[in-house]
């Protein structure tokens, strides 16, 4: 399939796709009667993002299966997880450049981390929060210990609302055996771990604009920073846990083979004991050719 499409061509590509017997069949082995509802916010979120339309089809019907897998709607406004365009830079020899080809890949959001562990059955009490800078006494970086304010009465800028007073992003949990562990990072602390591991964010900054998630979003994208790294380093981790972490921010082939593009892997990645791909379970153990994607059997579209 072409890279370079129309909005309208990609829209109506996706409304064959799920149409389709095999990708009907294919989100119903795994949604079961969830499947009609979840296909068709898959043409919801493309027809309401000029950005996805410039995508591949595969890639957002590959994105699409990713999070059918852990049965996490896709509507971002919900923050439980996302398909998210960007743009690849894929060399061209005959220009001598690179062309920027949009892609779409799956995102984990910070609530999708949040469900996961909650449907674990090892979580007693989990939480986050935006924290300001009247409401945090001190933290050592160093033994991670941290301690707030014990009066927020007298508290302020969480009333009103001023973001430059937000000076960091917090987690914790308590696991059902009675452990608890807790996370704050600064708010430079997670600047610089966003530089570090997006590109598209370091573009914005060098260019002076607002196209990655965390340009747009940056409060959204710390706290799911700070869960998804609390729950990694001390939390268990259930095996779709452990496949929700490996699978966030990749992009998908046609065979179901998943690459981080955008976003290197975090620093800390959570070991699958069971060495699983991220699509080993959803994908045809019979010959898979080209016209599959993300592990689905598709009908070519013209």
């Amino acid at each position: 399939m072409a890279e370079n499409q129309t909005g309208e061509s990609v829209a109506v590509q996706i409304k064959q796709y799920i149409s389709s017997d095999s990708v009907k069949r294919k989100f119903t082995e795994v949604l079961g009667q969830k499947a009609p509802q979840f296909l068709a916010s898959i043409t919801n979120v493309v027809a309401e993002s000029t950005q996805l339309k410039k995508c591949s089809a595969n890639s957002i019907m590959s994105a699409a299966f990713v999070a059918a897998t852990y049965d996490l709607p896709i509507d971002s406004n919900l923050g439980f997880s996302a398909i998210v365009p960007y743009n690849e830079n894929i060399w061209n020899p005959q220009t001598r450049s690179y062309d920027k080809i949009p892609k779409a890949q799956f995102q984990m959001m910070y609530k999708g981390f949040i469900q996961l562990a909650i449907r674990s059955g090892y979580y007693e009490k989990m939480n986050y929060a935006v924290v300001y800078e009247d409401e945090l006494k001190k933290y050592n970086p160093i033994t991670g210990e941290i301690e707030f304010v014990t009066d927020f009465s007298q508290c302020t800028q969480r009333d009103a609302g001023d973001e430059s007073k937000v000076t960091g992003y917090y987690a914790w949990f308590r696991l059902k055996t009675g452990f608890s562990q807790e996370l704050f990072m600064s708010k430079t602390a997670v600047d610089n771990h966003a530089r570090k591991y997006s590109q598209s964010y370091r573009y914005d900054l060098n260019e002076n604009k607002r196209s990655s998630r965390w340009s747009k979003d940056f409060e959204t994208m710390a706290l799911k920073t700070v869960i998804k790294l609390l729950l990694s380093r001390w939390g268990i981790l259930s095996v779709d846990m452990q496949r929700a972490i490996q699978d966030d921010q990749k992009v998908y082939d046609e065979n179901g083979n998943g690459e981080y593009k955008d976003n290197q892997p975090d620093v800390i990645e959570a070991q699958d004991a069971f060495k699983e791909k991220a699509q080993d379970a959803f994908i045809e153990n019979d010959t898979v050719n080209n016209n599959h994607i993300g592990g689905l059997e598709l009908e070519e579209v013209d």
